[in-house]
Parts: C-alpha cells; structure tokens; sequence
C-alpha cells in the first residue's frame, strides 16, 4: 500500500498551520504532532519573497502522519524551529540546519523539536 504524504504549513492569513493531503487541505489546526518530518524550501519561491519582499508559501513540512496533541505542556524548554528566508534556505534549530526529525510538535504557529 502506497500511503501519501501530509504537508503542512503556516497559513498566512489564520497565523496556525494547513495540512494537505493528496493536494487537498484537509485540516486546519494549531496544536498537534507530526511524526517522520522532512523539512522543504522551494528555492524558487524563496527567491521570489527576496526580490518581492512579500510573504508566500513556499516552506513546508512533510511528514507520514499527524495526531492531536494531548497534554499542553509548556513548550519553553523545548528547541524551536523556525524559518526565515531571508536569513538561511533551510528550517534551522538552534544555529544548525534541520533536515528531518521523528516528531514535530506545532503550537501557536510554531514548531518545536521533540525527538
């Protein structure tokens, strides 16, 4: 069985994340976990938001699934992911680049590194 990906992003109008499935949104949430996480740029799209100076989506993350997050823990200790195109072409945590991770935890418009 060939199982497809989920996509997720930061919506620019709600400030929480979209999930597509199949190219379809299939849900709009701010507070789950995703597991087996590659972090993608479009390269293109990043360029475009340089010479344009205006946002798009263009940054995501793919992963096998996701699931509702259960106890609302604080996340301050935990690492932060974050994005900036202007700054790198890569997701960083910390100083370093991120690729992919086991689970991803998204929160008020923000990604957290769990494993």
């Amino acid at each position: 069985m060939i199982s497809a990906k989920f996509y997720i992003y930061r919506n620019l109008h709600t400030g929480g994340f979209s999930i597509k499935h199949r190219g379809i949104v299939v849900k709009r949430d701010n507070f789950f976990i995703a597991e087996n996480v590659m972090f993608k740029v479009n390269e293109s799209g990043r360029q475009r938001v340089i010479k344009e100076k205006r946002k798009n989506v263009h940054a995501y993350t793919v992963c096998d699934k996701y699931i509702p997050a259960r106890n609302k823990n604080s996340v301050d200790k935990l690492p932060i992911i974050t994005y900036n195109p202007y700054k790198s072409a890569k997701f960083t945590c910390g100083n370093c680049s991120i690729e992919k991770a086991h689970k991803v935890l998204f929160k008020n418009g923000k990604c957290y590194l769990l494993e």
